[in-house]
């Protein structure tokens, strides 16, 4: 029987009482790990140790061809449309310095098991052609440019100054021969000169073998179901027989760090005030878990917030050296350990080396806040519970990922699985312990500083050797060189477009969901007085503004405060990031006594697992937003037993917290200083000059403009100086017309059976009695009320170029569905989904030619917007032209929709719909979306039945009326941003496509940035 071949090894129970099982084939050497984690899901993480003495790129460019066919499929694509059909959408991977790791996902496991033995197929038995590595890895076009889909990807990353100063980090670093300091995506040059399809076959044969082999299994699936679909595998594994003798990668001493190093590295940038510096120590052996763990106290200790060491004397300062500090480990054999700081202040660049290992020496030879270290400790234990509840799949992967690369046993992997228990125990460290480890790692002067330098001659130097490059190019290869090239692709495209037979793909018939294992939340609201006392336990209806309630199963509480901003006067709405972020930061009136911001934040630390605010219901940052711009979400998250502590808290926040000069100019300065590395990031640059052509100014999507904020932070900053009372009064004024009871509203997410009696007596007081009530108003606008006509739009078609940026960006939205129940919805999703789905037209012609890494069409019914996104492209006239033809060939009846295809792009986005509600928090984001959306909890339910209806007449209905509209010049709106030596060839070849862009000179435009 199959499941004899397996052996069972061991089990562990990892935190949050998940079962994990171990197996090892008796007669391949394929490891399996299966970890029962709850909900719709199965997840699969098919994981190979590989190591790599060169940035050739072999990891990352083999990682591509996998996905090209297998010896039993060998067609393009096969995997994907495969995948799609068993409630996947696609499949996925990524290259790591130590291993390379291939996903799938699939809603249910009748749909995983199906699709498993194809996957591991082309795994193991890929066809590597010679015609697949021309077009997905790199080859020169008719044209005489590099191009190729890891090409297009890495030329994206490549030359950004995070990328440099990581690269040049670890090969300081780890020196000699060592694989941790390669470039296993492959650098540029190699691509072009070095890698070569024998490479990557060689590569393959290497490390791509059965006993490398390790699966990692997440979701509702048993250990005999998964054996018995691997039987194919292994019956094919043992027919090819023997096979040569097998080094396990990463077995070969790592070669000392003997001495500190400092290198002063320079980036492309369009501005030079601010650079960053990454600051690296060698760390423990990977195998002393509870050593890294204890680290990773320590670094937040020293860096998380503004009262630990680093952000007082580098960030909360009058001349501060940089706006941010983030930490990290990087889990190697021999690990390293770093901080990063950025937005550094060009002056002080030479400086942060100096000034950190003085902070680090003070830090030692004083006394460490003890009580603060178990504050951190402890929220670590709900941090490593709370990922469990919020990303069982991923964040168990990765743990065994880690366990099989460099683990040796039960007992190193129980500790892995069980870091909570870890926590736990350092609990009782003492002051000693954690001035040893600062001493050990961090006062050691053998150090690694990467100083990143901010050049516009850089930038202009390299913009002009890659032209000048590609000149000599298609000098060099004449014009009879240049046609064989053409040639030579057109051939490789027409090789890798043999498609697979219809009966290959029928065979894999679509699963059922009815058995699919979905989350269940019970939520109630006063929002309609039948509803609020739905909930026994928690009745609503004395709560006197509006209250949404999710009873479900969870061990915490989120607290949602969203605030209604629409009623906020004009002149006032700028300040509202500066407010979201200085709120959770300033001193707080309590019982008549002013208590510190500095008290104030490590009360948070103690008692919050996570605290913030941003504009939207989720997802937004400080120069973004989430849905409904026009709300304000102020969010604390805690243990259940502080459930208390946390209404007081949000209490004391929105109503008796107090603004000061000192905090005001402290963020202000450091919100400012973060726009430097955003105007670097051509999808931000597009996304800002998108918004202010699409919003009222009223807006708050063009509040948040990264361009407008810095104008408006850096007068802030002046006014501070010379009327600081008329700030105070602005934002006292702002904070007191968003947070009065008609424009509160609460979401509560919970476990009521786990909260103390009658929770809802806490809410019943918790506005002030000194605040004006005022009776709950309307309903507030809806965000696509907000959208500028066509003809009201500052500019409708714009290109700029930032020379930080060498791949380019586009964004095109036309007007479209603006409301959750139109009946058109289903329809436009399913076209929309088969233009778009892994190996569907656009997947085919975009990006597998190698013209765009990243490509979309979405349609938000919340904004009334259709979108087409191309990003980090390699060719942005291409992709357009290509996006352009295949959606109009649709529309216009010239492209027959395919059956198969249509059956494709309904299960591919039927698992989308589903991947939705993944975990119970999830499911409580979208209840409270829903209320804003003015749909049931029940909607995406009623649409999966909608989906599964739809058929090719409705999409030939569809097109026509929606989707055509998008690449209407007299009607879309488009954005593009490029590397500045592109701009003028890009307007030129778009203005034969009839789009006549307008260059804009700087990011200063007065439309960009003015209010």
């Amino acid at each position: 029987m199959a499941e004899s071949r397996f052996e069972f090894l061991y089990d562990v129970t990892a935190d949050g009482n998940i079962p994990v099982s171990k197996y090892r084939s008796k007669n391949t050497g394929i490891s399996v790990f299966i970890a029962q984690v709850e909900g719709p899901l199965v997840n699969g993480y098919f994981c190979l140790a590989t190591e790599a003495h060169d940035d050739d790129g072999l990891p990352h460019t083999l990682e591509h061809l996998i996905f090209l066919g297998s010896e039993d499929y060998p067609y393009k694509g096969v995997l994907d449309l495969l995948a799609n059909r068993c409630l996947a959408s696609g499949t996925n991977a990524w290259t790591d310095t130590d291993h390379t790791c291939y996903t799938m996902t699939n809603a249910g496991s009748e749909g995983f098991l199906k699709l498993l033995p194809y996957y591991l197929d082309h795994i193991l038995y890929p066809t590597l052609t010679e015609s697949g590595y021309v077009t997905e890895v790199h080859h020169i076009n008719g044209e005489g440019e590099d191009a190729g889909v890891v090409y297009c990807e890495m030329q994206a990353r490549e030359n950004t100054g995070e990328s440099r100063c990581q690269l040049e980090m670890v090969r300081a670093m780890y020196p000699g021969r060592c694989g941790y300091k390669s470039e296993t995506g492959g650098i540029m040059a190699n691509l072009r000169d070095s890698t070569s399809h024998k490479k990557v076959c060689d590569y393959h044969r290497e490390f791509y073998r059965p006993e490398n082999l390790c699966l990692i299994i997440t979701g509702q699936v048993s250990a005999d179901e998964v054996f018995q679909a691997l039987k194919p595998v292994e019956n094919k594994i043992i027919s090819k027989g023997s096979r040569s003798s097998f080094i396990r990668p990463w077995m070969s001493e790592v070669p000392p760090l003997e001495k500190p190093v400092v290198i002063s590295l320079p980036y492309a940038a369009d501005e030079e005030t601010h650079g960053m510096v990454n600051l690296a120590w060698r760390g423990p052996h990977v195998k002393d878990q509870y050593l890294m763990n204890a680290l990773h106290i320590l670094q937040e200790y020293l860096s998380d917030s503004a009262i630990s060491p680093l952000q007082k004397e580098l960030v909360e300062v009058e001349e501060p050296y940089c706006s941010q500090i983030s930490a990290s480990v990087i889990e190697n054999s021999k690990t390293l350990i770093y901080f990063n700081f950025t937005n550094v202040t060009t002056s002080k660049l030479t400086e942060v080396k100096q000034k950190v290992n003085e902070v680090l020496r003070k830090t030692h030879q004083g006394s460490l806040d003890m009580a603060r270290i178990d504050s951190i400790v402890h929220r670590k234990i709900l941090e490593s519970l709370r990922r469990i509840e919020d990303a069982p799949h991923d964040t168990l992967s990765f743990i065994i990922i880690g366990d099989f690369l460099y683990s040796q046993d039960k007992a190193d992997t129980d500790g892995r699985v069980n870091v909570v228990t870890q926590y736990q125990k350092m609990k009782a460290e003492k002051e000693d312990f954690w001035k040893d480890l600062l001493a050990r790692f961090f006062l050691n002067e053998v150090q690694v500083v990467i100083e990143g330098v901010p050049s516009k001659t850089f930038m202009e130097e390299s913009g002009q050797e890659e032209k000048d490059r590609v000149a000599k190019q298609q000098k060099h290869l004449g014009e009879d060189g240049l046609k064989k090239l053409g040639e030579r692709l057109e051939k490789a495209t027409e090789d890798n477009e043999e498609e697979a037979p219809e009966d290959v793909l029928t065979q894999v018939s679509v699963p059922d969901v009815s058995s699919i294992h979905f989350h269940h939340i019970n939520p109630s609201s006063n929002l309609d007085p039948k509803t609020a006392n739905a909930n026994l336990k928690f009745p609503l209806d004395k709560i006197p503004f509006r209250f949404q309630l999710d009873d479900m199963k969870t061990n915490f509480v989120q607290i949602n405060a969203l605030l209604d901003s629409s009623s906020v006067p004009r002149d006032l709405r700028l300040y509202l990031p500066l407010m979201c972020q200085v709120l959770f930061e300033s001193p707080i009136l309590r019982d008549g006594e002013l208590i510190s911001h500095e008290e104030i934040v490590k009360q948070l630390e103690a008692d919050m697992l996570s605290y913030g605010g941003g504009l939207g219901v989720t997802g937004g940052g400080n120069f973004s937003c989430g849905a409904y711009p026009q709300v304000v979400d102020l969010q604390l998250q805690l243990e259940k037993d502080k459930y208390e502590k946390g209404i007081q808290l949000m209490k004391e926040l929105l109503y008796r917290s107090k603004f000061t000069v000192d905090r005001l100019k402290i963020v202000a300065q450091r919100l400012a200083s973060d726009v430097a590395s955003s105007k670097r990031k051509g999808i931000k640059v597009v996304r800002t000059m998108i918004g202010d052509m699409v919003y009222h100014t009223d807006c708050n999507v063009t509040v948040t403009s990264m361009l407008r904020q810095e104008k408006f932070l850096k007068n802030t900053l002046k006014q501070l100086e010379s009327d600081p009372d008329k700030v105070l009064r602005d934002i006292e004024q702002l904070r007191q017309t968003i947070t009065r009871p008609s424009n509160l509203r609460i979401h509560l997410s919970a476990n009521v059976e786990s909260l103390i009696p009658s929770p809802q007596s806490p809410w019943i007081q918790f506005v002030p009695s000194d605040i004006t009530d005022v009776p709950m108003s309307g309903c507030m606008k809806q965000t696509y009320e907000y959208n500028l006509g066509y003809d009201e739009s500052p500019e409708t078609c714009v290109i700029m170029g930032v020379g930080s940026v060498e791949s380019s960006y586009l964004i095109q939205v036309v007007p479209s569905i603006s409301s959750f129940m139109d009946a058109d919805l289903p329809a436009v999703l399913v076209f929309i989904q088969y233009m778009t789905q892994c190996e569907g037209p656009m997947w085919r012609q975009i990006r597998g030619l190698g013209l765009s890494y990243h490509y979309g069409i979405s349609v938000d019914a919340e904004k009334g917007l259709l979108k087409f996104l191309l990003a980090r492209s390699t060719n942005i006239t291409g992709a357009y032209k290509e996006g352009r033809n295949i959606v109009m060939g649709y529309v216009n009846g010239e492209t027959r929709f395919s059956a198969v295809e249509l059956e494709s792009a309904r299960s591919s986005l039927i698992f989308e719909i589903i991947e939705e509600e993944k975990t119970v928090s999830g499911v409580s984001e979208l209840s409270m979306l829903s209320y804003f959306r003015g749909t049931s909890l029940s909607y995406n339910k009623e649409l999966l039945s909608k989906v599964a209806k739809v058929t090719v007449a409705d999409l030939q209905r569809v097109g026509p009326k929606y989707i055509s509209p998008l690449f209407d010049v007299t009607r879309a709106r488009t954005a593009i941003c490029c590397h500045h030596t592109k701009v003028d060839e890009v307007k030129t070849d778009f203005s034969q496509m009839g789009l006549n862009l307008k260059v804009l000179p700087s990011l200063e435009e007065d439309f960009l940035c003015g209010y």
